[in-house]
């Protein structure tokens, strides 16, 4: 059935606005859209608007959905003085207390976050050494019951044994070959970091990845432990040891960035991938500012993501500006095509995971649509309309009202459609207590 929004504000991150505008879907397709009223489409069904803003669904680059069942976690220590000691204070432990179970409550609860923020397509690096087996199975039918889209790995690591860490492998071939599907599950090789792999994880990575031709998904140089960790056993930094095994390259995601220098800079722009910045994460681990605008100027490509804070992409950018100017003492840093480009990026990396046109209001692009509950208070137009989504989100805390997937509703009027919110976070909560005392 032919779909038609009308009444509504359209616009996109590429440049297209309309004030009072119009988008007909048929299936999962916008077949047409433009400014003034809808046309008439016999035995369409009809959203009108209401003079709401309608954008394309938004995309995160980098999350950890196992995260989704951390917060307000209770430790029994936590006062760590450097990166490592906040992985092994709070995320390892919390990573290996997940079975199954908790990692698919985990990821409805991440799922539920995501789309009640506008994301409708996601990457994920997930972790569960007592659980590998099966995990990225538990990741997807949890993303199916709300209904959404991701590119999906395993954090392949040394730091629970070769055992685990070949299992991690596994894990990541028997999703890429059984459990793909065109338009809505993607993959990676999913690697931890550089400084809990061995040279022989990282060989026997790269040929499974290789015989199913699939990018990484691998943290970058985030803390001062993988520099130091490849300087003093390897003899070169993070990224040129990555890439004795091809790991820079087309189709990679490289998250974070930080400690990187020059010379790697330079390496990046030669390989390829995508680095994905995740601003919120690193302040609030106090790893650094990753150098966006020298990787920009570098031709490398950026994208955004949210790393184990939540799923709001639209105050992770406003955060990705902010540290930038405070970093930089200078307030130009960062501008409107700059911060673009990065969401841009996002939508690029989901069209190559998905096979399918994301970002654009147009005809022939994938029918994942926002209703923002939100009427601007000053002028919008195509040059405002990033400024609107940023600070609207941070000073009205604006949220979907209507959010469509492939032409389907799963929010409506602000209810999860054809699933039962209440009773998935309540067993969410109990998911959580166990797990909990596990650690």
């Amino acid at each position: 059935m032919a779909q038609v929004i009308t009444g509504a504000r359209v616009g996109d991150l590429f440049g297209t606005y309309w004030e009072n505008g119009h988008i007909v879907l048929e299936g999962d397709r916008i077949a047409r859209a433009g400014p003034g009223p809808a046309p008439d489409v016999p035995g369409a069904e009809v959203l009108d608007a209401d003079g709401r803003l309608v954008t394309p669904g938004l995309v995160n680059a980098h999350a950890h959905l196992y995260s989704a069942l951390a917060r307000g976690i209770p430790l029994k220590r936590f006062d760590p003085t450097s990166f490592g000691e906040i992985l092994e204070q709070l995320w390892w432990k919390l990573d290996r207390a997940l079975d199954l179970d908790a990692v698919h409550r985990s990821g409805v609860v991440g799922a539920l976050g995501h789309l009640r923020s506008g994301v409708t397509a996601l990457f994920d690096h997930h972790a569960s050494p007592a659980a590998i087996e099966g995990s990225l199975t538990q990741l997807k039918w949890a993303l199916t019951e709300v209904g959404l889209r991701a590119d999906l790995c395993y954090e392949v690591t040394d730091r629970g044994g070769a055992a685990e860490r070949n299992a991690g492998i596994q894990e990541n071939v028997r999703f890429a070959r059984e459990e793909r599907v065109p338009g809505f599950f993607a993959s990676h090789m999913g690697l931890h970091a550089s400084f809990t792999l061995s040279d022989d994880a990282l060989a026997k990575a790269r040929t499974a990845a290789e015989d199913l031709g699939l990018g990484y998904h691998v943290h970058l140089a985030e803390g001062k432990e993988d520099p130091v960790d490849a300087l003093g056993k390897h003899g070169v930094r993070t990224a040129e040891r990555l890439d004795r095994f091809r790991i820079l390259r087309e189709g990679s995601l490289l998250i974070h960035g930080i400690q990187v220098s020059g010379v790697e800079l330079d390496l990046l722009s030669k390989r390829g991938g995508t680095v994905v910045h995740n601003p919120r994460s690193n302040m609030n681990n106090a790893v650094g500012v990753a150098p966006v605008p020298a990787m920009l100027a570098k031709g490398i490509r950026v994208a955004l993501g949210t790393d184990g804070f939540g799923s709001d992409i639209l105050t992770e950018a406003l955060t990705a500006r902010l540290l930038a100017h405070h970093a930089s003492n200078d307030p130009t840093t960062l501008p409107d095509p700059q911060l673009l480009a990065l969401l841009q990026e996002n939508y690029a990396l989901a069209e190559r995971a998905f096979g399918a046109p994301l970002g654009k209001v147009a005809p022939g692009y994938t029918a994942d649509l926002v209703v923002w509950d939100y009427v601007p208070p000053t002028p919008l137009d195509a040059g405002s309309l990033l400024g609107h989504l940023l600070f609207g989100a941070i000073s009205e805390g604006i949220r979907p009202r209507t959010v469509l997937v492939a032409g389907v509703p799963k929010l409506q009027d602000g209810v999860v459609t054809g699933f039962d919110e209440e009773a998935a976070l309540a067993a969410a909560g109990e998911a959580a207590r166990k797990l909990w005392k596990r650690i």
